[in-house]
């Protein structure tokens, strides 16, 4: 169970060093846009837990949607700076299917493992994709091997749209060096509003080939 920890202090003014001037710190900032409202910001520190293991820092969010329309990803950049004003980590977070006038919290981890090193933050949403711009979207999938030496691939989309959908669910494999070794798609057809759907494909490579890894991909059949 990960340890409880205090918010992080912010200082405006850092330590004095001889006769040099205070150090100013970076204000931290948070910044929506006219599609979602950000509720509150908070760094934790890191952190020991009781068995030892050290927590890196994180930033907590909370954001709203403020539009009438569902959002189906935001995607949430933080730079986080040090006290000389350095970045010392950065971090993306991606968020779907935001409802109109809902909020969620947020957790965005970061890397860093040394205490009071982050002083400072800016969060920015880069990018923000509406329902009506992205109906479907993948959910979670797996992939399994047969007894045939076939890859099996099974996943689910959903719909978060208020219409219905078509969509083709696109798999690409690679080999060794990341060198493409076959491609298999999945035409999804009349997917009802708001709902999920299943899809199942198998993938054999030629002999000699192996697949190392695989990327999905997702489009909206026109």
């Amino acid at each position: 169970m990960p340890a409880e920890r205090a918010p992080s202090s912010e200082p405006t003014v850092g330590a004095v060093r001889g006769a040099e001037e205070p150090i100013k710190i970076r204000e931290s900032t948070a910044t929506g846009n006219d599609k979602i409202e950000i509720l509150k910001h908070q760094l934790y520190d890191v952190c020991e837990d009781r068995r030892g293991i050290v927590c890196p820092a994180y930033l907590d969010l909370a954001i709203r949607s403020v539009t009438d329309t569902t959002i189906a990803t935001a995607i949430i950049e933080v730079t986080f700076y040090d006290i000389q004003g350095n970045v010392v980590d950065t971090a993306k977070h991606e968020d779907v299917e935001l409802w109109p006038d809902t909020s969620r919290g947020i957790r965005i981890e970061t890397s860093v493992k040394r205490v009071d090193l982050i002083k400072s933050y800016d969060v920015r949403i880069t990018r923000t994709m509406m329902a009506e711009q992205e109906r479907v979207q993948l959910r979670r999938h797996d992939i399994n091997r047969n007894e045939a030496g076939e890859h099996v691939l099974k996943g689910v989309v959903k719909n978060i749209s208020r219409v219905m959908a078509d969509a083709a669910v696109v798999v690409t494999f690679y080999g060794a060096n990341n060198v493409e070794i076959g491609r298999k798609v999945v035409v999804l057809r009349d997917i009802e509003p708001e709902t999920i759907r299943r899809y199942e494909l198998t993938f054999k490579p030629h002999e000699g080939d192996m697949v190392g890894t695989y990327n999905i991909a997702i489009g909206e059949l026109t």
